[in-house]
């Protein structure tokens, strides 16, 4: 079950079934791709979503028991069918993302908050990599989105060893921005949360793209491509209002 509220421009997408430790069947990734993409609309009201997990857990990843006996081209169907349209309305989308792991978050669950733009985690929560350990290779993109948030060596020794990792530890090494302590979590998620859906929002997905080209491209090359987007935000009604904004304010 997911559940979508919104409060003063920021939509909070929660994944909602305690009784299961808010595990990931197939229709609950439908269900989630498809809440996320109705946020992701102007008409939305949303100016920053938030993902997060009720209860003592943010999920225990994907629920396999579901799938049952299936052959291995319906079986890669349905995982890509589950995984990839999830992936594009997060980073195709117009909002800033942030993922507040409440607690623990295990395998797929991982890889989920890992595709959000900003990760903030709770000092109870947990981080277990635990794919090598079921005899299973990580998915939901962990592959390529941990080692580059915490290097090569260090994504392989984890993932290989189907590690566990508190908060804190996943704070230190760089795989989340900040770790919280429990009693303030809330309120500072949704501080950090408030502070997004403030700025100008024409930038946010342009500045996710750019830093996914910057992978690829030459110093020169990522320069010219940045050029490129600020032309557009200069010219920008945004950017003239923000800029009036904080003349006024300079005045004072």
């Amino acid at each position: 079950m997911i559940e979508t509220t919104f409060e003063d421009g920021i939509a909070t997408v929660r994944l909602a079934s305690p009784a299961t430790a808010n595990a990931l069947t197939p229709a609950a990734f439908a269900e989630l791709t498809a809440q996320i993409a109705a946020v992701q609309q102007p008409d939305s009201g949303a100016r920053v979503l938030v993902l997060t997990g009720s209860g003592k857990v943010f999920s225990a990843g994907a629920n396999m028991d579901v799938l049952g006996d299936t052959d291995a081209a319906s079986l890669e169907r349905a995982i890509t069918g589950a995984l990839l349209p999830l992936q594009q309305v997060l980073h195709e989308g117009r909002l800033p993302t942030v993922a507040a792991v409440n607690g623990t978050a295990v395998g797929g669950a991982v890889g989920l908050a890992l595709l959000c733009d900003i990760v903030v985690a709770a000092r109870s929560a947990r981080f277990s990599l635990a794919f090598a350990r079921l005899g299973l290779v990580p998915d939901t993109g962990l592959t390529l989105t941990l080692p580059r948030l915490v290097g090569e060596a260090r994504a392989r020794a984890l993932l290989m060893t189907g590690a566990d990792i508190s908060a804190e530890e996943a704070a230190a090494m760089g795989m989340v921005h900040q770790c919280i302590d429990d009693d303030t979590f809330v309120a500072e998620s949704r501080t950090l949360a408030e502070r997004l859906a403030r700025l100008p929002q024409g930038t946010h997905r342009l500045t996710r793209q750019a830093i996914v080209a910057g992978r690829l491209n030459t110093l020169q090359v990522q320069m010219e491509h940045e050029a490129r987007l600020q032309v557009g935000r200069v010219l920008s009604d945004e950017f003239r209002a923000a800029m009036a904004a904080f003349v006024a304010r300079r005045k004072v």
